[in-house]
């Protein structure tokens, strides 16, 4: 019987010190999050003072979807901060726009 309880406290303590691992930014999340829709627009919605998203991935290389996010031209705003696996969202997310 000790044995059994023993064996599930362990189990809870294993559960508790198992390292999480964090969630992965999402690239629809990350839009969403920083606003970029207050400005481009994808699907139809949006706004209308960047240019489209749709087709984005196919007029811009990913290395060009990144340079424009980290260091813009014209009035948007620079991304530079975003930590790495965001802005990797980010352009993996772009890139695929097609």
């Amino acid at each position: 019987m000790y044995q059994g309880i023993i064996a599930i406290i362990g189990f809870i303590l294993v559960l508790g010190l198992s390292p999480v691992k964090a969630q992965e930014p999402a690239g629809p999340d990350l839009v969403k999050r920083l606003g970029c829709l207050g400005c481009h627009s994808l699907a139809g919605k949006g706004g209308d003072r960047a240019p489209r998203w749709d087709g984005v991935g196919q007029r811009l290389s990913p290395e060009a979807i990144k340079k424009q996010i980290v260091s813009p031209e014209g009035r948007m705003p620079n991304f530079a901060h975003l930590k790495p696996d965001e802005l990797n969202a980010l352009v993996q997310y772009l890139s695929g726009l097609k």
